[in-house]
């Protein structure tokens, strides 16, 4: 098989060693290791041969979200579609998301993460993918109660998760408390008495003589061997690199005393700077963020000035008690800062706004809507991230900003890590301003900062 550098696909030792298990008859085989040693690609290789060995093969795929199972239907379609002789044996059909055999009713299908959806299935290959962020082990048990209809395997595959109660966990710790185990290095070992299941798990252990800041040491626990002690260094010392991210990602170790904090405590105190305000006629860009009833509304003004940090202002407005924000008032606000400053544009969420953009728009404004995809908002929140831990961003000390950025919280999405707001049974608490400063910060840094008009930059800015 041609990976996508060109080149042929070839096994690390650990993937032999989990597939071997698989061949030996494991029914059940889970696969817990740091993120990027390539276990989608191996898995979506490990599906192809499933399809053209095996007899009307029915081969699912399913994680958390029908987004994340689509990454490992991508590695098997791309495969196929790198290799002339795979296309004489399977169909892409990528608008089914299923890749289908020519010489019988064999396929690979992508589920919906709904167990319901899966109900029933008798699949002779089924992949869980993160199961970490299953919220329950229905679609697990759902593939595993269905194998026996075709004597089939299931293989899970995730990183290490924050909740030692939820699926993983649980099934993590009965993989460690069964009699056929072995420790060798970093690497864990489980196996029943029948060998019908087996668990895999490359991680650095916690506590005393194993320092997660030694990257050697940390390598130790990323078995391929193209990740390399140099990427692991340069992850280590990004910016934009959490301390829980580094834990649970590269170390594979379960963080489950850390909050969820996206920035880390004081951090943004750290910014702050006597007299940081934007100066009249300024170049600035405005970040818009509409709660409405029972949320706060936030506008964000951020202006680079000569030494290049951005200084940050924001205004908030709380809605009254049973009411809602006035949208008059913030586009009033909004235009009063086109008289004040020189506004490159206004980024806006659709939801609530989109209205309000076409009116400001009439009356001369520059509106960029900023659409909150993941594929979108998660490097937008990795930049963000790595400008305040740079010391890019500087304010002047306005508490009911600093409040909202310190109240944002992360999520874990098929495309990384993006800022939200906490759960309101845990407390969550309100970030406007924080998501208005993440919109105009993007859209400024993707902008070329060129003297074209500012209708000419609407198709230069890149999201």
């Amino acid at each position: 098989m041609v990976t996508e550098n060109g080149g042929p696909l070839v096994l690390e030792d650990w993937q032999r060693s989990v597939i071997l298990d698989l061949f030996d008859g494991a029914q059940e085989s889970v696969i817990l290791l740091p993120k990027g040693n390539g276990k989608t690609t191996m898995m979506g290789a490990l599906s192809l041969f499933h399809l053209v060995t095996t007899e009307d093969a029915r081969c699912y795929i399913a994680a958390a979200s029908r987004d994340q199972a689509t990454l490992m239907y991508q590695h098997a379609a791309g495969f196929v579609k790198r290799n002339p002789s795979l296309q004489e044996l399977i169909l892409v059909r990528d608008g089914y998301r299923e890749l289908r055999s020519k010489s019988d009713t064999g396929f690979v299908k992508v589920l919906a993460s709904d167990a319901n959806t899966a109900d029933g299935v008798g699949g002779t290959l089924c992949f869980v993918d993160e199961l970490h962020r299953h919220k329950s082990p229905a679609l697990y048990q759902v593939f595993r109660d269905g194998l026996g209809k075709r004597n089939g395997s299931m293989v899970t595959i995730s990183t290490a998760g924050a909740d030692l109660e939820g699926p993983l966990g649980k099934l993590r710790t009965r993989a460690h408390q069964l009699e056929d185990r072995v420790t060798t290095g970093f690497h864990f070992r489980a196996r029943s008495n029948d060998g019908s299941f087996v668990a895999h798990e490359w991680c650095v252990p916690e506590g005393e003589g194993h320092d997660t800041d030694n990257i050697e040491l940390v390598k130790q626990a990323n078995p391929s061997s193209f990740v390399t002690v140099e990427d692991l260094r340069r992850r280590r010392e990004s910016p934009s690199t959490h301390e829980r991210d580094w834990l649970r990602f590269a170390c594979n170790q379960w963080v489950t005393s850390m909050d969820d904090a996206w920035l880390e405590p004081n951090k943004w105190d750290t910014l702050y700077e006597t007299g940081a305000f934007v100066p009249d006629e300024a170049e600035v860009w405005v970040g818009v963020d509409i709660g409405l009833r029972h949320d706060t509304s936030a506008v964000t003004v951020i202006h680079q000035r000569d030494d290049e940090k951005w200084v940050v202002e924001a205004r908030i407005w709380t809605p009254p008690e049973g009411g809602e924000v006035s949208l008059a008032e913030v586009e009033g606000h909004i235009m009063d800062l086109h008289n004040k400053f020189n506004v490159r544009g206004v980024v806006y969420d659709r939801w609530a706004f989109s209205r309000s953009a076409q009116e400001l728009e009439a009356r001369g404004a520059y509106c960029i809507e900023f659409p909150m995809t993941n594929e979108r908002t998660v490097p937008a929140c990795s930049r963000l991230l790595e400008a305040i831990n740079r010391g890019e961003l500087v304010h002047n000390g306005n508490t009911e900003l600093e409040a909202h950025v310190q109240a944002g919280t992360v999520k874990m999405t098929e495309r990384g890590a993006r800022i939200t707001k906490g759960k309101p049974s845990q407390g969550g608490k309100k970030i406007d301003a924080l998501i208005a400063l993440l919109l105009a910060f993007t859209v400024a840094n993707d902008s070329d900062g060129g003297n074209e008009s500012i209708y000419e930059q609407r198709d230069l800015v890149t999201l």
